[in-house]
Parts: structure tokens; sequence; C-alpha cells
């Protein structure tokens, strides 16, 4: 039933709780949806949560800030499915102005908290695989990143207190019922002019972390593109036997078919070139999973005239596992700004439109709340993609379930 045909009520037909029924009802598609995001969201962000940080002991450094990202995904599925929620059942009896300000602050919160994580997880990885010979960020960088991400995100949302509270307004159809709702209260407090800067601001800053994180991606993604056409060609070129001293990282970088390699006093230019973009790659030191378990070696030779290098290839394959933990936040960053989108222009035009709300027909007003709350799938696919891309993670979770059948 839509919200114009509860105007045909009389007055003697309907209470405030059949009201409430009945608007309850007409979001029931968005009701559900919000449940499934609850749930999933909750039990999928827990698990990610246990396996990283109790059972995957090996290069956590690559995985640092999952466990992170893992809790604010869950954070946010909580606050931001359970406001729904709440909205959706009470859309006329959610009384209690603090609480509503608390729910207001909590959602926005922990969403600004996963984007700028999103960014911050960005930066790491461009200076980890763009920048492998320059300063990193250590375990100690990064948790204070953390503690200073918590900071601004409860900085930059805490005007929201202001522009929202209970509501208090007739119901619809009635003269006699009084209806509260939790929401904007810029018109009754005079503050529609901040709300629109505000809004204005925050748009401003999720275009900014948008474009920041997408010009930092593209240069990762132009770094990975270039090593995997270098693996690509040098593989299938003729093999040559020359040596490639160790980086400023110390790291040695990798010859073809575990031979000897030779440093000549006088390298071509082709040599060159193959030395310094071998070297970029495998000083990268990016989620090294043990693909050199499965590599053959052959034993060194003992000759004083040269010195001995024994060293292995990485296949094209092999290049996109050693990168694939970049891949993966390359990922959860796109479904993120895909799923944001739709909100961000929400709010765009909640600043510029006062009345958008009211102007909206009732399949429009399912359509705007479902694409409003769109960005909380984000946070309900990360632990899918987790699976998709860390073999270490899916090993844990194959382990967990054979010992759950077992039982």
């Amino acid at each position: 039933m839509g919200i114009q045909n509860i105007t045909n009520k009389t007055e003697n037909d309907v209470d405030i709780y059949t009201l409430n029924s009945l608007r309850a009802e007409f979001l029931t598609v968005n009701t559900v949806i919000l449940g499934v995001y609850l749930v999933i969201g909750v039990l999928g962000n827990s698990l990610v949560f246990y396996i990283y940080k109790c059972c995957i002991t090996k290069h956590r450094t690559d995985r640092f800030f999952i466990p992170y990202l893992a809790v604010s995904d869950a954070l946010s599925c909580i606050v931001g499915s359970g406001f729904g929620l709440a909205l959706n059942l009470l859309p006329i009896r959610f009384s209690g102005d603090a609480l509503c300000k608390g729910l207001w602050f909590l959602t926005k919160w922990s969403t600004l908290v996963s984007a700028l994580m999103l960014l911050l997880i960005a930066i790491e990885r461009y200076k980890k695989v763009c920048k492998p010979f320059g300063p990193q960020m250590t375990p100690l960088a990064k948790q204070l990143s953390i503690i200073a991400l918590f900071v601004l995100s409860a900085i930059l949302t805490f005007p929201t207190v202001f522009f929202h509270g209970e509501i208090s307004f007739p119901a619809r159809g009635t003269s006699h019922l009084t209806g509260y709702r939790c929401g904007r209260n810029t018109f009754l407090t005079g503050l529609e002019g901040y709300f629109t800067i505000y809004n204005v601001v925050l748009a401003a800053v999720a275009f900014t972390g948008i474009t920041a994180v997408t010009i930092l991606y593209v240069f990762v993604g132009k770094t990975i593109y270039k090593q995997t056409k270098f693996r690509s060609r040098f593989a299938s070129s003729p093999r040559k036997s020359y040596i490639s001293p160790k980086s400023d990282s110390g790291v040695v970088s990798d010859g073809n078919d575990d031979v000897f390699l030779e440093n000549s006093v006088k390298e071509n230019e082709e040599n060159k070139a193959r030395k310094d973009s071998a070297d970029s790659f495998y000083s990268t030191d990016d989620e090294l999973e043990s693909t050199d378990a499965d590599l053959p070696r052959k034993k060194s030779s003992n000759n004083p005239r040269k010195k001995s290098i024994i060293s292995h290839v990485y296949t094209v394959p092999q290049v996109l596992r050693k990168f694939k933990i970049s891949i993966l936040f390359m990922c959860i960053t796109l479904v993120f700004i895909l799923t944001f989108t739709p909100r961000l222009v929400i709010m765009i035009s909640e600043a510029t439109n006062k009345g958008y709300w009211s102007g909206l027909t009732d399949n429009q007003i399912r359509a705007s709340l479902f694409f409003y709350r769109f960005y909380i799938v984000n946070n309900i696919v990360n632990p899918f993609l987790y699976a998709a891309f860390d073999s270490r993670f899916k090993q844990e979770i194959k382990k967990r379930l054979s010992c759950f059948k077992k039982t």
C-alpha cells in the first residue's frame, strides 16, 4: 500500500500504530534487503577478522590493514543496516532526540572511516609497489595513521548532530495523531544554509578522496602491467646470461632458468634495461606467497673467476600472484566507488533541492532509499573478495570447515 493511499483512511479508522504499520509495509522490500546486508556483513567480516588476526601469522605486513578494515566494515553494516531497519520499521514512531543524533553520527562516521582507510591503504600500496626503494610505512606509522583517521572522521562527522534529530509532525491523513521520526531537522532549527554548505564540503571530500585513490591505483596498475609485460617478453626472448647486482634494498634481481649470471664491465642498453626492470620488480617484496618452493634450483659452480648467484624466474602468473594483495585492494576500492557514487549523487541532490524527498513518488522513494544505502554492499562483499584473491584466507576457511564437518 502506497503512502498516498493512507490519506483515504478516516480518523476513526486509523491510529498511530496502524498508520506506522502501513508505512512500514510500504518499505518491506527495502527492509528485507537491509536485513540481508546486516546478516551477511556481520558474519562475513567477523570471520575475516578472526582468520587474519588469529590464524594467518605469516606475511602480516601486507595484510596489516585487513583486520581493521573488517572491523570498520562490520561496524558500518551494524550501524548502517540497523539504523536503516529502525527507520523503516518505525517511520512515524521513532522517538528519542539523543538516540537519533547518535545514530546519524555513527552511521556517517563508520562510512567515512571505511573510506579513509581505503585511501590510507592506497597510499601504502603505492609506496610499496611504485616506490619500493623509498621509505615505507612502519607498523607504528600504520597504527598511528589508523588512530588519526578515526579522529579525523569524528571531526568531519560531528556537525551531523546539529542537522538531525527527532521531528514531531501531524500524521498524514489525521488531525489528532502526532508522529515522530528521525531525520534532518534543519527546517525547524534554521540551519538549512549550513546544512547545504556541510553537504557540499562532504561531497568535495568524497570527490577528492575518490580522485586521489584512483590516481594512486592507476600508478600501481601501470607498475604491475609493466612488470607483467617485462616478464612475458623476457621469458619469450632468447636466454642470455647477465648478472643483476643487488638493489639498494639488498634484494637480488632474479635471472632466467636459475643460471649463473655474470657481472660484465660494460652492459649494453638491452641488458641495462632488463636489469633496471628486474631490480624494480624483485625489490617490491610484495605479498610473498611462497612461489619459490615451486621453482627448481640448480647447484652452484665453484668458479673462482665468477661471482655466482642462484636465482629463480617468475612467470607471468607468478607475477600476478606476487601482486595479488595489491590487486585485491584495487578491487575493493573499485567496488566502494561504484557503490558509494549513488549515495554521493543523492547527497548533492539533497543539498541543492530542499524538497528532494517530498517530490518523489512511492516507487521513486523506494528506489532512492535503496541507492542511498547501496554503499553497504561494499562492506558485505569484501569477505568474498578476500576468498577470491587470497589463497591463505581460502585455505584457512577450508581448514575450519573440514574441522567442523568432523565434529
